[in-house]
């Protein structure tokens, strides 16, 4: 494969990724509960990737890397239960920049476990996403307190689920590692939705939606991902991902009227700036293994 075409494949990545909030601002719409479109994206994901995997005869991680997988799809299943609750709540441009303060979040996880020190082209960088955040939240947002504290929740989750899948994926197959953490999730937020006795999706409207957040924003976006990944490396890969809260961004003002102050733009490239730039360290000691995003 060329470079060009991986790098098209990690962009087609980003837009399943970036266009997830939207599908479920449409689902929601139609009265889909939280908890069942969840249940339905991840069971969904999992029947359309467990015959990749049987296909491909991949080898399913077990003992203790199986149960880090686990741990994994339940911290994914936290992740997604704040991430699409703050929809709710907020506008997807806004939660989309704030779940992209990961990467930041990973960097101060690693340095505090002592796996990177903090040098000062760090210690600037994190400083330069702060800020950002700053002036992001500090502007005229369409979102409530509570919304803006469910996206940086989930933020803080997937940054700890990022630093724990970056100690399981050595010898492990990402697909196969990625199948589990489905299967776990589906599970979860299965429960979820029963305990909360949801009701089942009505309408073709709703369907759509769902299964283009299941097929095309999960199983399709990782999938380009991970080939891009194979390709291009982990490090390119990921700053091509930047553009992923850019795309919800850009989808939720023309596609859901949602509108962004100038202050948002400037606190959102700031902390673009600082991602793209603390991806291009000379050493990464964590990479996601289900795609940049796993909203």
């Amino acid at each position: 494969m060329s470079r060009q075409s991986a790098v098209a494949l990690v962009l087609l990545s980003a837009l399943g990724f970036g266009s997830v909030a939207i599908f479920a601002k449409i689902a929601y719409a139609t009265g889909v509960s939280t908890t069942m479109l969840l249940a339905w994206r991840f069971v969904l994901a999992t029947v359309f990737l467990a015959p990749i995997v049987w296909m491909k005869r991949l080898h399913m991680p077990r003992g203790r890397v199986l149960a880090g997988f686990v741990l994994m799809g339940l911290l994914y299943t936290g992740q997604a239960q704040c991430y699409f609750t703050a929809l709710r709540y907020a506008s997807s441009g806004l939660v989309g920049l704030l779940l992209y303060i990961y990467p930041v979040l990973v960097t101060m996880l690693a340095v505090a476990l002592g796996w990177e020190k903090l040098d000062r082209r760090t210690l600037m960088l994190l400083a330069l996403a702060i800020a950002g955040m700053a002036i992001t939240l500090g502007g005229n947002l369409q979102g409530q307190p509570f919304g803006i504290a469910l996206g940086l929740l989930a933020a803080g989750i997937y940054a700890v689920y990022i630093v724990t899948g970056g100690r399981l994926t050595i010898g492990t197959d990402p697909l196969a590692g990625t199948l589990v953490i489905m299967a776990t999730a589906a599970i979860g937020n299965t429960s979820f939705a029963i305990a909360g006795g949801a009701g089942l999706p009505s309408g073709t409207t709703a369907w759509l939606a769902i299964a283009a957040i299941a097929l095309f924003s999960t199983v399709i976006a990782i999938a380009f991902f991970l080939i891009g990944i194979k390709h291009i490396g982990a490090s390119q890969a990921s700053i091509i991902s930047t553009l992923e809260p850019v795309i919800t961004l850009c989808l939720g003002v023309a596609l859901l009227g949602e509108s962004v102050s100038a202050g948002q733009l400037l606190g959102g490239v700031m902390v673009l700036a600082a991602v793209i730039l603390l991806a291009q360290r000379p050493k990464q000691t964590q990479e996601p293994i289900a795609g940049e995003a796993a909203a």
